[in-house]
């Protein structure tokens, strides 16, 4: 078997596994073909995605890897990215290596394969937890090798800064050209810190996949996928509540006032070695929260929690308008998370004052309404304003989206997951 895959071309084994999927495998095939195939001989494990990419190291694939290991080699890899491991769900500063070993443990928990995957119990961990509390779990189990394996990291770009300090700029080191396999090419770590190094947020990437899944919903054809997995692919389709996704939805609102260059944040390319930079930031949002009496005091709660986290993301101060069947008081300027704040209302829900008062209020380029969305449909008079719904849970959001959303354009929804 080895002596005939030597002979083989590698890209082409890969294509002819994935038009195997065609009729037998159709959300790994579909998901297969939203990725550009891209050969890099840099990186010291087979496969690897990210940036919409799939690449593979041509050099393992044909010295060492047999077709039956291939097909699941490349079966797990597209099974990270149908997951979205890649494109959501990232921590604040995530460790790239727990991220990887996360997403290892999370497959290999819920489906059967030959690729020598991470294993819970490998770590003494439980059983049936979610990537989340994966990643929480061994940032916490690995805190004294992953500090070992940091300053390998650190050491090696100590050394890249010095040799090619001629070029030194501001920018970003792009992944294609990191060097981190000279390292340690036997560290496990290392392998780890290659499967997650091109991940990072991607908000249309994860919409292309959940429309691949939505499809495979639709006509319940998951393939060979076991049902374990298909229960946690369905999971992911729900909105989880990200403060930075939802502020980078107005992202022209978003307006940087002033870098400054810090000692106390790393530069992304040379480390500690430099000095790295921070803005601080001025919003044009105003932020419309429902304190009807269908409102409870729970979902008041999360409300003013998601408006306190705004201030951890570099905000300055948020306008915050309290509604009900009117407005209430005068606007709210926070310039600063509060642990209490008066609400005044609890009466029946009409969103118009809070659009009119928005639209009345041209300094104002964005609203975030918070509210359980039951009320009459709002009339807009400036066509397509930009307005961001955050509904108390997915009952509400679904109700929003199929009796009043579509008649808002310019409009979102979003939901804040139980």
């Amino acid at each position: 078997m080895e002596n005939s895959c030597k002979n083989k071309n590698p890209r082409d084994r890969i294509t002819k596994i994935a038009e195997s999927w065609f009729l037998q495998e159709p959300l790994l095939f579909n998901v297969f073909c939203t990725h550009k195939i891209v050969e890099n001989e840099k990186i010291s494990i087979p496969f690897r995605c990210g940036k919409m990419r799939l690449e593979y190291n041509p050099k393992i694939i044909q010295d060492s890897i047999s077709d039956e290991l291939l097909t699941e080699y490349l079966k797990v890899e597209i099974i990270r990215i149908i997951l979205k491991h890649p494109y959501q769900r990232m921590p604040a500063c995530p460790n790239l290596v727990v991220l990887a070993l996360a997403s290892d443990v999370t497959i290999s928990d819920c489906t059967s394969t030959t690729v020598k995957l991470s294993k819970p119990q490998d770590f003494e961990l439980p059983k049936n937890l979610c990537y989340e509390e994966y990643y929480a779990k061994l940032l916490e189990k690995l805190n004294k090798e992953l500090q070992d394996f940091a300053e390998q990291i650190m050491d090696f770009q100590d050394d890249s800064s010095e040799s090619d300090s001629d070029e030194l700029d501001s920018g970003e080191l792009d992944s294609d050209e990191s060097d981190s396999r000279k390292i340690d090419c036997d560290n496990s770590f290392l392998k780890s810190y290659q499967t997650a190094e091109l991940w990072e947020e991607n908000n249309e990437a994860a919409e292309i996949i959940n429309t691949e899944i939505e499809k495979a919903q639709a006509t319940n054809n998951w393939g060979s996928l076991s049902g374990d997995l298909q229960q946690i692919i369905e999971a992911s389709l729900i909105i989880q509540m990200d403060y930075r996704r939802m502020l980078s939805m107005f992202r022209a609102s978003i307006l940087s006032s002033e870098r400054k260059l810090t000692r106390m944040r790393p530069n992304r390319r040379y480390g500690f070695s430099y000095m790295g930079s921070r803005r601080d930031f001025t919003t044009g949002l105003l932020i419309g929260v429902d304190v009807s009496g269908s409102i409870s005091d729970e979902s008041l709660q999360n409300f003013f929690s998601i408006i306190n986290r705004f201030f951890k993301y570099g905000i300055q101060s948020i306008d915050v308008i309290q509604f009900d069947a009117e407005m209430k008081e005068e606007i709210l300027s926070l310039k600063k998370a509060k642990k209490k704040v008066k609400i005044i209302g609890r009466g029946g829900t009409d969103f118009q004052p809070a659009i009119d008062f928005y639209e009345s209020h041209p300094k104002y380029d964005g609203l975030i309404m918070f509210t359980d969305g039951y009320a009459d449909i709002p009339k807009l008079n400036r066509y397509g304003d930009k307005i961001l719904w955050v509904l108390t849970s997915k009952a509400e959001y679904d109700y929003f989206c199929q009796n009043i959303l579509d008649h808002l354009p310019g409009s979102k929804a979003t939901y804040i997951p139980s």
